[in-house]
């Protein structure tokens, strides 16, 4: 169900990973949230490549699985046994993880991956699979599923009202990925990530008091 707290929670969530996502191109020169790129470089470079490079990808990979692993773990745990403090802990980790980065002028590449796997799959958790953070190509392809069902498919008035919002969230994941991704451009620096620990702050304030 679509409420007022989607909508505002797929534009946050989508803020973050736009600054992350950028602040991992320009500083690391690599894309941190996805591993769509980095397996695609690997076979089209597989006749140079070295099991250095292999072994570094598939590392890459394990952290973006094991992110989403984690964050899901605690989250259906805690939400099962109604345990706040359980599905806060991925959140607690990303919060760790920024605040050491930004102590340490320091990015650690796969505490990166690790960060926005464990984001996209707690946004997609608390939100039904509404929100798909940073998986952008996937939400334009659905966006455009939504518009087209909502003109030409044969569904009720309310199913196509579902429909619209659905479309709204998307619009705004987009969005926030995109205004993110322009405040890390322009102020290409380590301290940008003082404004996801901000909003990790009150996300972790708001499972404890069992409003997320």
């Amino acid at each position: 169900m679509i409420t007022r707290k989607t909508y505002l929670s797929s534009f946050s969530f989508s803020f973050v990973s736009g600054v992350i996502n950028i602040l991992g191109i320009t500083l690391l020169g690599l894309v941190v949230t996805n591993v769509t790129g980095h397996y695609s470089s690997s076979i089209i470079s597989s006749g140079t490549v070295t099991l250095k490079d292999i072994l570094l990808t598939c590392s890459y990979i394990f952290m973006y699985w094991f992110g989403s692993f984690w964050a899901s773990s605690c989250f259906y745990y805690g939400k099962s046994t109604d345990k706040a403090y359980v599905k806060v802990l991925p959140i607690l980790l990303n919060l760790a993880i920024l605040l050491y980065a930004v102590w340490s002028q320091h990015l650690i590449v796969w505490l990166l991956f690790l960060v926005s796997s464990t984001q996209n799959a707690f946004g997609a958790n608390h939100s039904e699979n509404q929100i798909r953070a940073s998986q952008i190509t996937g939400v334009v392809m659905a966006s455009g599923l939504d518009i087209a069902k909502y003109f030409f498919g044969d569904f009720s008035s309310t199913c196509k009202k579902d429909f619209l919002k659905a479309f709204a969230v998307k619009m705004l994941n987009i969005t926030g990925f995109i205004i993110g991704g322009i405040a890390a451009f322009f102020y290409s620096s380590i301290n940008i990530l003082w404004l996801p620990i901000v909003f990790y702050s009150i996300v972790s304030i708001l499972i404890l008091k069992k409003k997320l």
